[in-house]
């Protein structure tokens, strides 16, 4: 029998020639027999053939769709891939028209030849129609049927979710009939939904009885109602379909331009769907609730409107006089508890009847009552069951104060509170409850948390699946926990981050081995999923700054299965003359061989994870081969340096690297700025920067704490940032002025300096749509170490660009010391703008703000404020004259972060400043 099943099992995944041979063989015991199973498996058969059977009739044919099937000829007559083809294609059927299509196959072998039959019964092709919709289009109302969502479709179903659209829209007496058209034998079914629309329904007034001495009133409760209808009816997008009439009437033609359909206007707090009404009723509710109000009654929504009389115009709606009325009660029952409102009575309440020429008005008023009832106080706090903490340790995690308002949302966050606090101190299978005692009259409550702390778990072993390519080992050493110790929850989300750390594992988890059964002693089991151990990565792209530019990067992630990882980088770019807006920069590379112009930046990294001093501290080791083109010079850098990197969380880091370097600096108005220097000495401090080979040691030590949401696109958090580097520079070569006095000052040039730099920046979240206020403060400072040192160019600041203020183009604001000497000039020996040949400074301040307002999922406005200046002289430091740029932009959301187009205006132009400056990016501020 088991050599029968295990041949079955062959031959249904295409091996039908295999045998299965059973021997017993005597063992030492007598009581035990050694069962051998002998297999022989064969040449697996494939699919000679396939052939496709239309049912019933030829007639209906499926065109192309049939291709999608997954087995086709020379692949393996395996009955699971056959029976996974199958459903795959009927689900493709289903998803193109096709909903009661029915897919099967049969296997036919004949000697050594395998063909498969696949047997289709598409059945017909449904096609919705729709007659008597005038607001909306087909393409419209059949994406909100969501034909191809589900199985076969259901008409009262369909004719529901049609209804729901127009509701949603304010259409709230639309009709809607549903009718399947088509004999059995058609190939082409009609779903026919006959519309009538109604006109229009809006909510004109919104009405609150009871809703006094609450702590919110009428409008505040209205604009909770107002937001939750914007997030969950349509219309509340920015941008709508214009009113083509008014188009034609204001820009022509106003003859012979046709009838013009009016578009249907949405608008989210004017409309009355009743499912959302509901929900945003419980959202009400709670937000009472959670102010303390513990026994407010919220609703039901009453529907007022008024019966138009027989005798109204066509078009025009005359209200009747209602015969009756409703009031608030506001009851409440002997302890002062709310009691709820009578309903409102059904003449109140039209009802369109077109049967019985009934017409209602097209304005509704909502009736809501909201019956706050007594406010509850936190009155005291009691804790049952808890051993492992004293109340008093509880009561501080709780953070509840006493006195003030209860709100259920506090205490189910408090009781979370405090189930963490159990967690982290090894009780895994702590529970806590919380209980609400209200006094007699609802006015003071006690909170009481129920522990059930059961026993803290002792960790017996690690488990580590999934670390095929990666040692156990590297895996083991970075956690937190320890064997013999308690499973703490913070412990296993730090071991977590620790391993993710190694760049080897696309997901990692910790968790105790059968969770779900309480023990004393549990095994920790690590999950590992890996990625793939090497990868190459080609991109092509185009910038402003860099023009064409093309990469290459191959990376190793895991070497020797120590997560050691080596990273190579190839990048090429080439800025031709017609991408090039600023025409000085045109006019700098220019002057450059094509060998020059082509800029590359080539590196090698290895990263080692651990070097002995524990997980939290890595070492990275870079090589690096550079030419770059700036504004005012070019640079060709080639550099290798060690940097080690200590990471005790995810949002704290600091590095501590050195460089040797070896930089060839090109001026390219290098002479300019010698004759300016000649013709006036006093100008020498303000223009000479060292140019030429120079062989640079660097030291840098740096912190950064992150707390963004999100790196590209930041609406809440902080990031604070900081570094300082030392930097003695010697000359190694001839220096590119022609004149020989100037070439030995340049030679004696030595750069030695600490260089500064910090940022400050805060994102504040003003809505939950995304509405948010970036606001950033960056700032640099240069101290020389000796008194004829010169800031390499490579080090100076510079400031303009879509990173700083963006009324300029790239690094082309002057420091503010040399635009003084030029605004002011010397009226025997003039300074002039052409003089200057490089634009940075040893001292540079870049305040900045930025309002990003959300359109939709995709598209987001930025209104900005840049401010800033450099200099290059530090005693010429003055904090707030500053150059200033407003402006705004549009981003696009993409899933390698927000595509920013910026334009800023200069506020404050100069006379050889442009108005402002376009600027496009990738990623935020």
């Amino acid at each position: 029998m088991i050599a029968g099943r295990v041949e079955a099992l062959y031959a249904w995944r295409g091996f039908t020639a295999a045998r299965a041979r059973i021997d017993a063989v005597d063992t030492d015991d007598p009581a035990k027999v050694a069962i051998t199973l002998d297999i022989e498996a064969g040449a697996a058969r494939t699919v000679t053939r396939r052939g496709f059977v239309i049912e019933p009739a030829p007639d209906r044919q499926v065109g192309d769709l049939k291709t999608a099937y997954a087995v086709a000829a020379g692949d393996r007559a395996d009955e699971t891939a056959l029976g996974d083809a199958d459903r795959g294609l009927g689900e493709q059927l289903r998803k193109n028209g096709f909903p009661r299509a029915r897919v099967s196959h049969r296997l036919l072998h004949q000697g050594d030849k395998t063909f498969l039959y696949v047997y289709l019964t598409p059945g017909p092709r449904l096609v919705p129609t729709f007659e008597g919709n005038r607001a909306f289009d087909d393409e419209e109302l059949e994406e909100a049927l969501e034909l191809g969502a589900g199985g076969e479709p259901n008409l009262a179903e369909l004719g529901a979710r049609l209804r729901l659209f127009y509701v949603k829209r304010g259409f709230l007496d639309v009709e809607v009939r549903a009718a399947e058209r088509g004999r059995p034998s058609d190939a082409v079914h009609f779903l026919v939904f006959e519309v009538r629309e109604n006109p229009q329904v809006r909510v004109v007034r919104r009405v609150f009885p009871c809703l006094t001495g609450a702590e919110l009133d009428a409008d505040e409760v209205g604009g909770e109602i107002d937001s939750f209808l914007e997030e969950e009816l349509p219309g509340a997008e920015l941008f709508n379909a214009p009113d083509a009439s008014a188009v034609n009437d204001t820009f022509g033609p106003t003859q012979g331009s046709g009838g013009r359909a009016r578009p249907t206007r949405l608008a989210p707090e004017a409309t009355f769907a009743p499912e959302t009404y509901e929900r945003a009723m419980v959202h009400v509710r709670d937000l009472f609730r959670a102010r303390g109000y513990l026994d407010v009654i919220v609703g039901p929504v009453s529907v007022m409107r008024a019966t138009c009389s027989r005798r109204s115009p066509p078009g025009v709606c005359r209200p009747l006089t209602p015969t009756e009325t409703v009031a608030a009660v506001c009851r409440a029952d002997a302890l002062g508890l709310p009691l709820a409102e009578p309903e409102v009575p059904e003449a109140l309440g039209c009802k369109p009847d077109p049967a019985h020429g009934v017409e209602c008005s097209p304005v509704l008023t909502l009736r809501i009552p909201i019956h706050p009832g007594p406010r509850t106080r936190l009155w005291d706090l009691a804790f049952d069951g808890n051993r492992a903490f004293t109340e008093k340790e509880l009561a501080d995690v709780a953070e509840l104060d006493l006195g003030k308002p209860l709100s259920s949302v506090e205490v189910e966050a408090a009781r979370v509170r405090l189930l963490d606090r159990y967690k982290n101190r090894g009780y895994a299978y702590a529970e806590v409850r919380a209980a609400v005692e209200p006094s007699g009259d609802h006015t003071r409550a006690r909170v009481r948390f129920v522990v059930t702390e059961r026993e803290a778990v002792v960790i017996d072993d690690f488990v580590v699946i999934g670390a095929v390519r990666t040692s156990e080992g590297l895996v083991l050493r970075r956690l937190a926990l320890r064997r013999g110790g308690l499973f703490r929850a913070d412990l296993a989300r730090t071991s977590e981050e620790r391993i993710a750390t190694l760049g080897t594992f696309s997901s990692v988890a910790i968790a105790l081995e059968d969770a779900e059964i309480p023990e004393r002693r549990k095994r920790v089991v690590i999950t590992v999923v890996e990625q793939l151990p090497q990868y190459l990565d080609p991109r092509i792209g185009f910038s402003t700054g860099e023009g064409i530019r093309f990469g290459v990067e191959y990376g190793h992630r895991n070497i020797a299965g120590e997560a050691v990882q080596l990273t190579l980088r190839v990048q090429l770019s080439y800025l031709f003359d017609f991408m090039i807006i600023d025409s000085q920069v045109e006019q700098n590379l220019k002057q450059l061989e094509v060998s020059e112009r082509l800029e590359r930046r080539n590196t090698a990294t290895v990263t080692f994870p651990e070097i002995g001093l524990g997980p939290l501290i890595s070492l990275s080791i870079d090589g690096v081969d550079v030419r770059d083109n700036q504004r005012d010079f070019g640079i060709t850098k080639d550099a290798i340096g060690p940097t080690l990197t200590y990471r005790p969380t995810r949002q704290l880091a600091t590095q501590l690297g050195a460089s040797l370097e070896l930089n060839d600096v090109l001026l390219f108005q290098g002479e300019t700025v010698e004759q300016a220097i000649a013709a006036n000495d006093a100008l020498a401090t303000l223009l000479r920067v060292p140019d030429g080979r120079t062989f640079a040691v660097a030291q840098r030590l740096g912190v950064s704490w992150d707390r963004r949401d999100n790196p590209f696109s930041a609406t809440r958090g902080t990031l604070l940032a900081s570094a300082v580097e030392h930097v003695n520079a010697f000359p190694a070569g001839q220096s590119r002025v022609a004149n020989e006095e100037q070439q030995r000052e340049q030679q004696n040039i030595e750069s030695h300096f600490l260089r500064f730099t910090s940022r400050v920046a805060g994102y504040l979240r003003l809505s939950k749509k995304g509405l948010a206020l970036a606001l950033s403060v960056s700032g640099g400072y240069i101290v020389q170490l000796e008194a004829d040192s010169l800031t390499y160019p490579d080090r100076l600041f510079f400031l303009g660009g879509v990173d700083s203020v963006r009324a300029f183009l790239s690094d082309s604001v002057v420091p503010e010391d040399v635009a003084q000497a030029i605004l002011d000039p010397d009226p025997d020996k003039p300074l002039r703008i052409q003089d200057v040949g490089i634009r940075g400074g040893d001292v540079m301040v870049n305040p900045r703000a930025e309002l990003r307002v959300p359109l939709n999922d995709t598209f987001a406005v930025g209104i900005f404020l840049d401010a800033g200046n450099v200099w290059r002289d530090p005693d010429a430091l003055s904090l707030f004259d500053w150059r200033y740029a407003a402006g705004a932009g549009l981003r696009l959301a993409t899933p390698i972060g927000p595509l920013a187009l910026d334009y800023g205006i200069n506020l404050d132009r100069r006379p050889w400043e442009d108005f402002g400056a376009l600027h496009f990016s990738i990623g935020l501020f």
